[in-house]
C-alpha cells in the first residue's frame, strides 16, 4: 500500500522516511555536541515506529571555508528529504533559519518543533505594551507547514502521516506583503 507525507510517498511495509533536521550545529549549543541529530532521529524513530533516515549535514568532512560546497550539500540533502524538521531551540542558528526557507524553496513539508514556553512558542508574550496570548513567532508560523510542541506530538504526526493540507512555498512572503499593504 502506498502512503504519502506531503510530497513524499513510501510503501507501507517499509515505513521509512528521509528526514533533514535543521537547527544548531555548534557544540556550544544547548545540545553540547555536533551529533545531536543522531539521538534526535533515534528517539523520533522509536516514538513514531517509523524508520527515520537521518540526512545529517554534519556527517562527512568537507571544507567549511568553501561556501558553495557547504550550501550546495545542505541544499542537496534538503531537496532529497521527504520531510524537513526544524528544531526551534532558543539558540537556533542563522543556518537553521535559512534551511527553513530552503525547504520552502524546494516545497518540502516543514515541521517546526517549538516547545511551549520557549522563544518561539509562548502562552503569553508582551511586546510594545500589549500582551499576546498563544503566541507563535510570526516567521515560524508562516514558514512552517505545522508547528508542534513536543517530540511526542511530532512522532504522532509522522506515525499517523497527518496530511499537510498544502505544502507552503516561498509565496507566503508575497502574500504577507500584500496582506500588510491592504491593512496599512
Amino acid at each position: 500500500m502506498l502512503k504519502t507525507l506531503g510530497n513524499a510517498r513510501f510503501v507501507d511495509f517499509m515505513m521509512a522516511i528521509k528526514v533533514y533536521v535543521a537547527g544548531k550545529v555548534s557544540p556550544n549549543s544547548v545540545f553540547g555536541k555536533h551529533d545531536w541529530r543522531d539521538g534526535f532521529c533515534e528517539e523520533l524513530s522509536k516514538k513514531s515506529g517509523i524508520k527515520i533516515i537521518n540526512l545529517d549535514p554534519t556527517k562527512g568532512d568537507i571544507d567549511q571555508n568553501d561556501s558553495n560546497l557547504v550550501v550546495g550539500r545542505n541544499n542537496f540533502l534538503i531537496k532529497s528529504a521527504d520531510l524537513v524538521i526544524v528544531n526551534l531551540t532558543d539558540d537556533i542558528s542563522v543556518g537553521g533559519s535559512q534551511e527553513m526557507l530552503i525547504a520552502k524553496y524546494y516545497k518540502k513539508p516543514l515541521i517546526g518543533l517549538a516547545q511551549k514556553g520557549g522563544k518561539f512558542n509562548k502562552s503569553e508574550k508582551e511586546m510594545f505594551g500589549k500582551v499576546y496570548k498563544n503566541y507563535i513567532d510570526p516567521y515560524v508560523n508562516l514558514c512552517c507547514d505545522k508547528v508542534v510542541e513536543s517530540m511526542n506530538e511530532l512522532a504522532n504526526f509522522i506515525r499517523n502521516q497527518t496530511p499537510v493540507k498544502k505544502i507552503k512555498d516561498l509565496s507566503f512572503l508575497d502574500e504577507a506583503l500584500e496582506y500588510y499593504k491592504k491593512r496599512n
